[in-house]
This record gives structure tokens, sequence and C-alpha cells, in this order.
């Protein structure tokens, strides 16, 4: 076969397609330290979300993963909005050392953050699963003062 232009353009370079790997561990219970929280409008589910980032530790509190995320689904309406029923409203009077909020709180997500707990660890599921705080089990340090809500201070 002779060398001749072939009938078709030569292909240029394809970028590669690239995707953000998450962390994975083995799931159960760890020590953990919320590094940030916030909300946002998720416009494919049509509804506001406060998420959480936590960087798992070990029992000496070195990091074994970080940004680990933890979602609470907040109201479908125009505002951010916790319901009764809803998981946010009870992870947040639990991280105010299970103190309500009282009429003046806005129940700002930022009580979680800077702030030691016991977590439960899980994988979501799909081709590609990765791991996710599944629950807060237990706040083993309290609420700042900037958390969003005043802080307890006992003498003695």
């Amino acid at each position: 076969m002779s060398a001749r232009a072939l009938p078709f353009p030569a292909r240029k370079q394809e970028p590669e397609i690239e995707w953000s790997d998450y962390p994975r561990l083995q799931p159960g219970a760890y020590l953990g330290c919320c590094s940030w929280a916030g909300k946002y409008y998720d416009r494919q589910f049509q509804r506001w979300v406060c998420l959480l980032r936590w960087r798992v530790l070990t029992e000496d509190l070195q990091t074994i993963a970080q940004s680990i995320p933890q979602w609470f689904r907040l109201a479908d309406g125009e505002k951010p909005r916790a319901s009764r029923r809803g998981k946010y409203l009870s992870a947040w009077v639990a991280a105010n050392n299970g103190r309500p909020p009282s009429r003046i709180d806005r129940l700002s997500p930022k009580i979680f953050t800077h702030r030691l707990a016991k977590v439960l660890v899980g994988d979501t599921r799909g081709p590609v699963p990765y791991s996710t705080i599944r629950k807060i089990i237990s706040w083993e340090t309290g609420p700042t003062a900037t958390s969003g809500s005043p802080s307890v201070h006992q003498s003695g």
C-alpha cells in the first residue's frame, strides 16, 4: 500500500477527561473536625442544602482524610430554612450543647466549625463510591463565641 493522504483530517490532541477523586475510608466511627460549613441552593434537586466539610483524624489528632462531606437538606423555598423534623435542626441543637435556638438565633452553620466530634463515616452508592459523614455521634468540644450562639462559661 502506498503512502497517501488520509481521506479525513488528522485528529487534534484531545484534552484528557478529569474528575474529582474523593477520599474513601473504611466505614465506621472516627474523630473529626469540621473545617468548613456553608449553605447553597442545589439547582438539580431544587432545594437549599447545608454542606459541612470534615477532616477525619486518628485518636492522636493526625489527619487521615480531608474534605469529607456531610449534607443536610434545608428547604425547597426561596430562603434556606430548617424544618422542625429535619436532621439539620437536631444536629444544630446537639452542637449547641442541647439548647434549642432562641428566637434571635438564625441557626448559622458556623456552630459546627473548628470543633471536634465523633462522627460516623459511610460510603455513597454508585460506580465510584466515596466517603461521607453519615452522622455526628457526639461533640468532643463545645461551641465557640463566634459559632452563632453564645458560649456557656462555668466557673469553679
